[in-house]
């Protein structure tokens, strides 16, 4: 049986592999961010998605708001107050994966010390054609130094090409 290196290197698939460039075989993308918009002053864990969006067109869920995204993308969550920006906080705590396929290899994306509003994961893998990947956005809210309300969640969807 023949080697996989020898049938690379006779069908000129080996050769054609040689002559790209490093980026064009290494999984380098785009760095994506999303920005959940939330209204500090009135959020409320019985209707979350009243005061939040993430800037899409009006008649669009939040549940139903997707991103595209490609396998190398780094995609960025962070969360920002509309009312009250410059004392107001809104603490992306982590990524909860909910369904479809599992883009990022690992259940749970968490915060980071160094970046403690803000959450961030690599694409590892495609999502299947038609279906998305469901993620769930916890958050907290804090007014004024103080927290609001405990912990939040909001659940939109990722497409991998």
């Amino acid at each position: 049986m023949e080697s996989r290196r020898s049938f690379l290197k006779k069908s000129g698939l080996l050769m054609a592999a040689g002559s790209l460039p490093l980026a064009a075989l290494s999984q380098e993308g785009q760095n994506i961010v999303i920005t959940l918009n939330v209204d500090t002053s009135t959020i409320d864990k019985k209707d979350v998605n009243a005061s939040c969006n993430f800037g899409q067109e009006e008649g669009v869920p939040n549940e139903e708001f997707t991103v595209s995204a490609n396998i190398g993308d780094t995609i960025t969550w962070q969360g920002i107050s509309v009312n009250a920006p410059e004392t107001d906080v809104v603490n992306i705590v982590s990524i909860n994966y909910e369904g479809g396929k599992n883009i990022f290899g690992q259940n749970i994306l968490s915060s980071n010390r160094t970046e403690p509003r803000r959450v961030t994961g690599k694409v590892q893998s495609a999502t299947p054609e038609g279906q998305d990947y469901k993620y769930k956005i916890s958050f907290t809210v804090s007014n004024n130094g103080r927290q609001r309300n405990g912990t939040f969640h909001i659940d939109p969807k990722i497409q991998v090409h």
